[in-house]
């Protein structure tokens, strides 16, 4: 399945490139979980306040590729770099 624009994007500071899985609403506290058997990728979890409909309280939202690996560096050649926004006090 192709995947849309703006859906694979990296920070300038960061080691991965994103693939966007799903949205961020809702969420009150993330998690990176590895991958079993997969070196190089882990998986951005949200922790939402609500249950889902199947009882889980939490949904992936990220696909986390390092740019050491050949998919990481091909994904990186295509891939939209984002700025962070800086939090105000």
């Amino acid at each position: 399945m192709p995947l849309k624009k703006g859906a694979i994007y990296k920070y300038k500071t960061g080691k991965y490139v994103r693939e966007k899985l799903g949205s961020k609403k809702g969420c009150i506290a993330y998690r990176v979980v590895p991958v079993p058997n997969k070196p190089g990728r882990k998986v951005l979890v949200c922790i939402t306040k609500k249950k889902g409909p199947r009882g889980g309280r939490t949904k992936a939202i990220s696909l986390l590729r390092s740019l050491k690996t050949a998919k990481g560096k091909k994904l990186a050649k295509r891939a939209k770099i984002k700025t962070e926004k800086r939090k105000r006090r």
